[in-house]
């Protein structure tokens, strides 16, 4: 089993504490944060469908023996599984300069409870790069179900919002703008990044979850998320196999907004199409990762 960890790799001068300056990839990546300065600049928008219906038969048959497990759980963990075969996914622009993040961490937005009245909360969640399903699920819902119950519980994120939510608004303005200066240069704070939901590999919102198809979601200019996705409702179509049969599977509409300027489309698509594919193959999630990747850039 082939495992690499860029944590146990030297840092080097020009690296940031949340990532490795990436210093061998086409130089038309070295100048064109100069030009597209911005993720809004740079994101791109793509659709995908996902067959879901052998992991959702085998959510079945798991629960039938007792075990609790989501679909949210075999997702996190197909993206998982792709960043650590694909690891130029888990890169950032700051400062105009290409980084290869240091750990893998996924955002998703909390709904505290199921009505119009209840906050949401952003968390993010710091996964092994060679998790299973099993492991995802631990603490996926360890952290769900320790944000939801009420307004009356905080995390750390929601604290902080509450703290500068009372400051006066030019006093709100400087602490980001200088917030942002920090980062730039690799110097934040490292409790904000700790904390920040949009310091993260990649933000999920599960819009089928409120019955609702996928959007095309920004990427945000704060932070360092470099890709976006949305997910929708399940729903069940009627198509041809090879065999000539007309057989019913149920698919789900997946929408992304990715910062370009990580890596070339025949790359991102080649990482698309390994994510796809893990959904057909549900027993490879419930695995360990025979191999976790580092980049070969940096």
């Amino acid at each position: 089993m082939k495992k690499n960890n860029t944590n146990k790799i030297k840092k080097r001068f020009g690296d940031r504490y949340d990532g490795r300056r990436v210093r061998h990839s086409d130089p038309t990546n070295v100048i064109i944060p100069f030009i597209m300065k911005t993720r809004n600049d740079a994101q791109v928008e793509f659709d995908a469908e996902i067959d879901v219906s052998n992991i959702e038969e085998r959510i079945r048959e798991r629960r039938k023996n007792g075990e609790t497990i989501s679909f949210l759980d075999y997702f996190f963990t197909a993206l998982i599984r792709t960043v650590a075969e694909y690891p130029r996914l888990n890169r950032f622009i700051a400062g105009r300069r290409l980084y290869s993040r240091d750990d893998l961490s996924l955002s998703i937005v909390v709904k505290k409870e199921m009505n119009i009245e209840t906050e949401a909360t952003p968390i993010k969640m710091i996964f092994e790069k060679d998790s299973s399903v099993d492991d995802v699920a631990e603490l996926l819902q360890k952290t769900i179900n320790a944000n939801k119950g009420g307004t009356g519980i905080k995390n750390d994120t929601d604290k902080l919002m509450n703290v500068l939510n009372r400051l006066p608004r030019f006093l709100f303005s400087f602490v980001i703008d200088f917030l942002t200066f920090l980062d730039f240069y690799g110097h934040m704070p490292k409790f904000i990044h700790r904390i920040s939901p949009f310091h993260t590999s990649m933000f999920v919102t599960n819009m089928g979850s409120i019955g609702s198809g996928p959007i095309y979601h920004h990427i945000y200019n704060w932070g360092t998320t470099s890709i976006f996705i949305a997910m929708g409702t399940k729903k069940k179509l009627r198509v041809i196999d090879k065999n000539g049969k007309i057989v019913e599977k149920k698919v789900m509409k997946l929408r992304f907004v990715a910062d370009e300027r990580i890596g070339d489309g025949f790359y991102l698509s080649k990482a698309l199409k390994y994510f796809t594919g893990l959904f057909l193959h549900p027993e490879i999630l419930e695995q360990k990762a025979e191999r976790v990747l580092e980049d070969d850039q940096i």
